[in-house]
């Protein structure tokens, strides 16, 4: 009884917390469990936060990715590179409690892809929180074993969300 009263307690406290704890880990954080990755964009947009999705569904292209990422974030046309990306997440204005890009199944973009992807938005994290503002990512995948090799953003964060850090959880 008393071990299901600390995990009530523990995930209150998670709920209350959870973007100062995506915050503390890089503003990026990785999904296996799809209830879970929902349960979390519903605790953020509770918060207030603006919740902007995208598609990894039908986006399987980097192509696609950037069309997506300028339609959906409002940024003219772009030379569709990771480059251009990051000059256009420098002006890109957080609304007020903050922003949070949420991609279902992630895994769906190329290895090349989703590593320049989470490199440009941890720096565009770590540069908005900076200044008082919140920028988090939320990417869900399919692969419980998946992982990015590469630190992101010049540094090697842990992605993984708290439910699912074992990767026995994932299953």
């Amino acid at each position: 009884m008393e071990n299901q009263s600390r995990k009530a307690e523990f995930k209150k406290l998670r709920d209350a917390n959870l973007d100062l704890a995506i915050v503390a880990k890089g503003g990026i954080s990785l999904y296996y469990n799809p209830s879970i990755f929902n349960y979390d964009i519903q605790l953020l947009s509770a918060k207030g936060y603006k919740i902007i999705q995208f598609d990894n569904r039908v986006m399987t292209t980097e192509i696609e990715l950037h069309l997506d990422l300028q339609g959906k974030l409002g940024f003219p046309a772009y030379g569709k590179g990771f480059d251009a990306l990051n000059d256009f997440m420098r002006d890109y204005e957080i609304t007020n409690t903050g922003d949070v890009l949420v991609f279902p199944k992630l895994d769906h973009l190329d290895s090349r892809s989703i590593y320049h992807l989470l490199d440009v938005f941890a720096l565009h994290c770590r540069r908005n929180i900076a200044i008082g503002k919140k920028l988090l990512i939320l990417a869900q995948v399919d692969n419980p074993k998946f992982s990015v090799r590469e630190p992101i953003g010049s540094l090697n964060f842990w992605l993984w969300n708290d439910e699912e850090w074992f990767e026995g959880n994932r299953r």
